[in-house]
C-alpha cells in the first residue's frame, strides 16, 4: 500500500510507518544481535510519522516549525535516519511515472559521519542513491542533482544557508525537484555565526591603511575609528567585574542595498599590502598570510557590527564589540531534529513556536545496569582546570587505579589543552598508546561512535560558556533587548536566562559524552545496557545540583553513587617521565606477587648504576617512586645494616 499525501494534483509515494518499524527491528534484531522492545518499535514508528508529516508540509508549502525528536542514547536514531532514506528511494523508483519522487538532506556532525551514513543508505537500498558532499571530497551540482539523498556536515550546511545562492540551491534542488526533508543528526553545532572586534584588532587594521586608501574609503575608515573610540570609552568606565555589558545600537546602521558602511573594496585593497615586510621587515609568505587572515577577520566582524545589533562587553579581562545572527535556515523544506538531549537543551525553549518537541514513548532505555560516582569541587573551568592539572590528574589517576581493574577501558572526557599533558602521565601499552585510557575533549565529542566500546567514563573539568556565548544566542533568537535587560536578564520563568542557558548547555554537553560509551548498546527487551561506570567530579554549586538532575532525566533508572575523591587534596607525586624512577615502577607493575632483589631488578632493567639514587627515594615515603609504588602495592624492605645490608621489593 502506498500512501498518497499533498494538495497538489500529484501525490508522494512516502514510507509507510509500519513498513518502516518492521525494517528496522529485522536490522535491530538479525543484523546487529541487539533486543528490540514494544516502546522502541513505538519510538520508530514515530519517527516516521514525523518525517512524513515533515514532507507533507513541505509538499503543500507550509513553513512548519522544526521538529524536534528526541530518540533516547542507543535506540537507532543514525539508523533509522539512513534506513528511512534507503526506503525512500527505493518507493521513489517503484512509483516513477505514479507519483512524485522525495528527496532529502541529512545534516551529520562530522566529514567522517557524512561518509558513513552515505554508504548505509546505499547498503540498505541496494544502489547508489545517497552521496556525501564536504570540503575533503566536495561533488559537483550535477553529481548532487542526481542522487536522492545528499550528506553533509553541519558547518556546509550552515555556510550555504548563510549565503544562499547557487551553493544552497544545488542542496535543495535534485532531478525529483525541490528536496522535502532535512533530517539533522543531533543539535546543529553553531546555530549562532558570532562577531567579535577588541581595540587592538582595530588598531591593527588602521595600521595598514595608506593614505592613498584613506583617500579611497574615507567613510570606511571613519568606521573603523568610530568602533574604536566607542570601545575605548567603555573600557574605561567598565566595572572591574566580568560580564559588564552595555548596548550600542539596537539595529544595524546599514539598510538596503546600498550600505553606508561596505568593507568589502577596502578588504580587497588591502590584500596587496606585504604584510610581513611592514611588521618585520623581511619577506615571509606564512607570516603575510596570516596576518591578512586576522586583517579580513577584523573586517567582517566590523561590517557585521554595521550590519546587526552591537554591544560591549568586558568578559575574562577582555574588552570587545560584539554581535551575532542567527545561521541556522528557519524556512529549510522539511526539517526533523534528531537530538537524544533535546529535553535538556534550552535552545529549542528559545526558538518558541518555530520548533516543536515531538512526544516519544517512556521507557525506551533503562540505565539500571550503569553507576555515576559522583564527587564534588569548585573551580572546574578551563582555566583553572589548566593550571592546575599537573597537581589534580595524579590525584586522579591514583583514585582510579584503585577502583578500576587492568582490564577496563576508559574514556576520559577533558579539556582540549588537557590532552597532550594528560598522556605524559600514563605508561604506554604495547600499541604505544596510553594504557586503557582513550582521550577525547569538550567541542570534539558529540555524536561520536569512536569510544562506544568503553565501560568506563570520566568527566574531569567542566565546559562552561561565558556570558557573550548566552547574550549572543538569546539575542540572535530574541533580537536586541537593550542596557535594562543585560542589568537584569530576565525572560519567561527564568530570573536569570544567562544562568539557565549555561547550565542546560552545560547539562547537554555532559550527557553526550556520558552517551559516547557502550551504555548506547541495548541488550534486551527492557532496553538496559551493559554494566558501566562514570565518573564526574561536578560544581559544588546550584549549578551542580542542577546538572545532576538533568542527567538523571534523560537517564532513567541510572544508579548515583558518592565518590569520595578530593581533586585539590595533598600532593600526589608521580616519578618524571622518562626516569630511572619511572622504568622501575613500570617493571614493578607487569610483574606478579612476589619478592625480588633491588639489585637484581635494576640489572634486569638496565640501570643498576641507579642502586644509590633509587635506595634514597624509596626511603623518603613522600617521593614520587614510594608514593607510586606503594599504589601498586609495592613495599620496600631491608634486611642487616652497612655494606652487608639487603634491599628487597615486595608487591603483594
Amino acid at each position: 500500500m502506498q500512501t498518497t499525501i499533498g494538495l497538489h494534483e500529484h501525490g508522494y509515494a512516502l514510507v509507510p510507518p509500519q513498513e518502516f518499524t518492521k525494517r528496522m527491528k529485522e536490522l535491530w534484531t538479525a543484523d546487529y544481535g541487539l533486543c528490540s522492545s514494544q516502546p522502541l518499535e513505538q519510538l520508530w514508528t514515530i519517527m516516521a510519522e514525523t518525517f512524513n508529516s515533515a514532507i507533507d508540509d513541505a509538499v503543500n508549502g507550509v513553513q512548519a516549525p522544526w521538529r524536534i525528536l528526541q530518540p533516547a542514547t542507543g535506540s537507532g536514531k543514525t539508523t533509522g535516519a539512513c534506513v528511512f532514506a534507503a526506503m525512500q528511494a527505493k518507493r521513489n523508483r517503484a512509483s516513477k511515472g505514479l507519483q512524485s519522487p522525495v528527496g532529502s538532506v541529512i545534516v551529520t556532525r562530522l566529514i567522517e559521519d557524512a561518509e558513513k551514513i552515505a554508504k548505509a543508505i546505499n547498503s540498505y537500498a541496494g544502489g547508489a542513491v545517497a552521496i556525501a558532499h564536504h570540503s575533503s571530497d566536495p561533488k559537483s551540482p550535477d553529481v548532487l542533482f542526481s542522487h536522492d539523498t545528499i550528506v553533509i556536515p553541519h558547518q556546509a550546511y550552515l555556510n550555504a544557508s548563510s549565503a544562499r545562492g547557487s551553493r544552497w540551491d544545488s542542496f535543495m534542488t535534485w532531478r525529483g525537484g525541490e528536496r522535502l526533508l532535512t533530517i539533522v543528526d543531533e543539535a546543529l553545532a553553531n546555530v549562532v555565526t558570532s562577531s567579535k572586534v577588541t581595540s587592538s584588532d582595530l588598531a591593527e587594521v588602521l595600521r595598514y591603511i595608506t593614505p592613498e586608501m584613506e583617500r579611497e574609503f574615507p567613510t570606511e575608515q571613519w568606521a573603523l575609528h568610530v568602533l574604536k573610540m566607542n570601545l575605548d570609552n567603555h573600557s574605561q568606565h567598565a566595572s572591574a567585574e566580568d560580564g559588564f555589558s552595555r548596548g550600542l545600537w539596537a539595529e544595524g546602521i546599514n539598510h538596503g542595498d546600498a550600505p553606508l558602511v561596505d568593507f568589502g573594496p577596502l578588504k580587497v585593497a588591502l590584500r596587496q599590502v606585504e604584510f610581513d615586510r611592514l611588521g618585520a621587515k623581511a619577506e615571509d609568505g606564512d607570516a603575510r598570510k596570516r596576518i591578512r587572515q586576522c586583517v579580513e577577520k577584523t573586517l567582517d566582524g566590523s561590517q557585521a557590527l554595521y550590519d546587526q545589533w552591537t554591544y560591549y562587553a568586558k568578559t575574562g579581562g577582555e574588552h570587545a564589540l560584539h554581535s551575532a545572527a542567527l545561521a541556522v535556515p528557519l524556512d529549510a523544506p522539511g526539517p526533523v531534529v534528531l537530538d537524544a538531549t533535546a529535553r535538556s537543551d534550552l535552545l529549542w525553549d528559545l526558538f518558541e513556536r518555530r520548533a516543536q518537541r515531538i512526544q516519544t514513548p517512556s521507557r525506551v532505555r533503562s540505565y539500571r545496569n550503569v553507576t555515576l560516582h559522583v564527587a564534588r569541587a569548585p573551580s572546574l573551568g578551563k582555566r583553572s582546570m589548566i593550571a592546575n592539572f599537573s597537581k589534580r590528574f595524579p590525584r586522579l589517576l591514583a583514585d582510579l587505579e584503585q577502583k578500576l581493574g587492568p582490564d577496563r577501558s576508559v574514556f576520559l572526557c577533558l579539556h582540549k589543552g588537557n590532552r597532550s599533558p594528560a598522556a605524559s602521565f600514563l605508561p604506554k601499552n604495547a600499541n604505544g598508546q596510553p594504557g586503557p585510557f582513550s582521550f577525547g575533549h569538550w567541542g570534539a565529542v558529540d555524536g561520536s561512535n569512536e569510544w562506544q566500546d568503553c565501560d568506563t567514563a570520566v568527566i574531569f573539568g567542566m565546559p562552561y560558556r561565558d556570558q557573550v556565548w548566552s547574550t549572543n544566542t538569546f539575542f540572535a533568537f530574541q533580537g536586541f533587548k537593550g542596557d535594562e535587560w543585560l542589568a537584569d536578564p530576565k525572560w519567561k520563568a527564568h530570573r536569570n536566562v544567562h544562568r539557565a542557558m549555561r547550565q542546560r548547555q552545560l547539562s547537554v554537553s555532559i550527557i553526550q559524552a556520558i552517551g559516547r560509551i557502550r551504555l548506547r548498546r541495548v541488550t534486551d527487551e527492557h532496553g538496559n545496557c551493559p554494566p558501566a561506570d562514570v565518573f564526574i567530579v561536578l560544581p559544588k554549586d546550584i549549578d551542580g545540583d542542577e546538572v545532576l538532575k538533568n542527567i538523571q532525566a534523560d537517564l532513567p533508572d541510572l544508579k548515583v553513587a558518592d565518590w569520595d575523591f578530593q581533586m585539590d587534596g595533598p600532593k600526589v607525586r608521580r616519578p618524571r617521565k622518562g626516569s630511572n624512577a619511572e622504568a622501575l615502577a613500570l617493571h614493578m607493575e607487569m610483574r606478579g606477587p612476589g619478592t625480588w632483589s633491588l639489585r637484581k631488578v635494576l640489572s634486569d632493567i638496565g640501570i643498576p648504576s641507579a642502586l644509590k639514587k633509587i635506595r634514597e627515594d624509596l626511603n623518603c615515603p613522600d617521593s614520587g617512586l614510594a608514593s607510586r609504588l606503594a599504589e601498586l602495592g609495592v613495599t620496600y624492605q631491608t634486611e642487616g645494616r652497612g655494606r652487608g645490608a639487603k634491599s628487597y621489593l615486595v608487591k603483594h
